[in-house]
């Protein structure tokens, strides 16, 4: 007789085949950046490179304000990062802790802010944040913090949602106010929420937004994706040759902290992810 191991090993085979393939699809625009980064200035793009020219990267470093435009990614990310982090634990503690009218109702406005695009709200903000003279500064990436994010707010609510009542009868009999509960219990074994939060966040300010900072500030207040794309590397003194090898090299140094991230914090994010579903 065939156990059912061995009924499942062509099944097992073909799962392993279909994620290799994926993996090779996913990867290879980072090996066509990084083969690209590596060729001499104005050579044509091969699956190989021809050369291994590493003064590319020092060219992508000095050709322009990179590090100053780094400074601006920064400061974009951390108010990216920092205050919707805090914020949106914050309004998914009340969705899942607080009691009050129209909270359930508020709950699904909240959600359905997920389905309207980004884009569609990009000039009725700009309009408001022209009129109060914040524009070319970092100012709306604070406010835009203050008011967390729906996806956020939706996780933090899935987990805090599963934890007894008792608890926090408890640290009311203790003397706790509502803050405390929130800030000295909840927060603090949420962590794996609050890491799954802090990496989505990163990665959409650092890497995943080009238009937004595109409107709202001018050149020398670009963030680095924006700077890299609008602005470019060429020539000295010759402004109508591109050096898109220079422009991949700085393309490269400028994924490493996403990459970063992602394999430092990837185990938190499944914790997250799995903690807000298996609670909520």
């Amino acid at each position: 007789m065939v156990n059912a191991g061995m009924k499942r090993l062509p099944f097992r085979i073909a799962v392993y085949v279909l994620l290799i393939v994926l993996s090779v699809l996913f990867v290879m625009p980072l090996y066509w950046l990084v083969t690209n980064s590596l060729q001499q200035v104005g050579a044509a793009s091969t699956f190989l490179p021809t050369g291994l020219h590493f003064i590319n990267y020092k060219y992508a470093l000095t050709f322009i304000d990179y590090w100053g435009y780094t400074k601006n990614s920064i400061i974009i990310t951390a108010f990216s990062v920092i205050i919707p982090t805090i914020t949106s634990a914050f309004v998914g503690y009340g969705f899942a802790r607080l009691r009050g009218p129209g909270k359930n109702i508020l709950f699904l406005l909240m959600l359905s802010t997920m389905m309207l695009p980004g884009i569609v709200t990009q000039i009725p903000t700009y309009v408001i944040f022209f009129k109060l003279g914040l524009v070319n500064t970092f100012w709306p990436w604070f406010f835009w913090g203050l008011g967390g994010s729906a996806f956020s707010i939706f996780l933090y609510r899935q987990f805090f949602a599963g934890f007894p009542r008792d608890l926090e009868e408890a640290a009311r009999i203790d003397g706790c106010t509502t803050f405390r509960i929130f800030w000295n219990i909840f927060l603090p074994i949420s962590l794996p929420v609050v890491a799954t939060v802090s990496i989505l966040a990163f990665n959409g300010a650092w890497g995943n937004d080009y238009i937004t900072p595109f409107m709202f500030l001018q050149d020398a207040k670009y963030p680095l994706a924006t700077a890299l794309f609008s602005i470019g590397y060429v020539f000295p003194g010759q402004k109508e040759i591109t050096m898109t090898q220079v422009q991949s090299a700085g393309l490269v140094l400028f994924v490493l902290p996403i990459i970063v991230v992602f394999f430092i914090g990837q185990r938190y994010l499944v914790e997250g992810v799995v903690a807000s579903a298996v609670k909520g």
